[in-house]
């Protein structure tokens, strides 16, 4: 999966998911979607699955479907998804790297 074609999220937007998310008493996946920002998702097979999200831009031909090979550049970091990108496109600069297994995420029931 590649979000290429990725809209900012707005305030009044992040405030909705604040509210639906408060009124459910958890966030829905539609919404942790929505916060994660501008994606690319990876699958290395055997059903590993590795997310990278708040990114700043996707590269040209980095599309779904697309093969990667190791050590090529997939993307930028940037704030896509954050509070901080409401004002600011280098406010909360960091790359949010999720591995999954199956349906699951490395660490899920660390908590």
């Amino acid at each position: 999966r590649a979000l290429v074609e990725y809209e900012p999220i707005t305030a009044a937007q992040a405030d909705a998911w604040a509210a639906q998310s408060k009124s459910l008493g958890y966030t829905p996946p539609e919404v942790l979607d929505g916060y994660r920002g501008r994606q690319v998702w990876i699958d290395h097979g055997n059903g590993v699955i590795s997310r990278y999200a708040h990114l700043g831009s996707i590269e040209p031909g980095i599309v779904e479907g697309a093969e990667v090979a190791r050590g090529q550049v997939i993307a930028t970091v940037g704030n896509s998804g954050t509070p901080g990108s409401l004002n600011s496109r280098t406010s909360d600069v960091h790359l949010h790297l999720e591995l999954w297994v199956g349906d699951h995420f490395v660490g899920q029931f660390l908590r």
